[in-house]
């Protein structure tokens, strides 16, 4: 696979999940239509967030924001659930519409990386607790997301601070290290994305890899030079 776990340099690997460890698709299903979900609460979601979902298919707002905007949305759906519901959900997120569709290629990369002594963070806009069940199943180290607000016991329907989208991503992915790893710098890191909103989240690192790249993130790629994977051999 190109030696993309040796790469001289690299302390750690970031990966993002959706599209890139994944083939992509429908993630929040099972959210949307769970049964604790209200029929009023699905209407507020589609009127709210289908004008913006379009602009972002159209390329007049970025990608990421619409998934920053998304997820928040998500968290709200599930206001007032008990922990015990929330993770139930992270469990079948997870392993219901994300782990089936996993990448053996791009996880053969990761475990390479782990094989290597390196730390593997995953990280994604989704939930946090989505991010840690895929982490475990795959062998990372962790898994960054965008974390739940819980408070006595109960989701408040929000997010604890900023969703972990754009650029930001690099930004949670650097904060986990400077705790934990500190001598790992991003200079140190590769990083592995797919989508024009992954594009800010390798430009911060050393090593950035174009994983099954759209049209944007390949442009991107091919102007800074970036490695691109596609597949077996490439």
């Amino acid at each position: 696979m190109g030696g993309y776990a040796d790469q001289m340099g690299v302390r750690a690997a970031l990966f993002d999940i959706d599209g890139t460890l994944t083939t992509g698709g429908e993630v929040w299903g099972g959210l949307i239509h769970s049964p604790d979900v209200t029929r009023f609460s699905h209407v507020t979601l589609y009127a709210a967030s289908l004008p913006h979902y379009a602009l972002s298919k159209a390329g007049i707002v970025s990608q990421a924001g619409f998934r920053e905007r998304w997820v928040g949305r998500m968290a709200g759906l599930m206001r007032g659930w008990s922990a015990e519901q929330v993770q139930a959900i992270y469990y079948r997120l997870a392993h219901d519409y994300l782990i089936p569709k996993l990448r053996p290629d791009t996880v053969e990369i990761l475990r390479q990386h782990k094989a290597s002594g390196h730390i593997v963070l995953l990280v994604t806009t989704m939930f946090t607790g989505i991010a840690a069940e895929v982490a475990a199943y795959v062998g990372a180290d962790v898994g960054i997301g965008s974390p739940v607000e819980m408070r006595d016991g109960r989701c408040t329907g929000r997010l604890v601070g900023l969703p972990c989208a754009g650029a930001r991503k690099i930004a949670c992915a650097t904060a986990y290290l400077e705790q934990h790893q500190p001598e790992i710098t991003p200079s140190a890191c590769a990083a592995y994305g797919d989508s024009r909103s992954d594009i800010a989240f390798l430009a911060g690192v050393g090593f950035p890899v174009a994983v099954y790249p759209d049209d944007a993130m390949r442009a991107a790629a091919q102007q800074h030079g970036w490695r691109i994977y596609e597949g077996q051999g490439a």
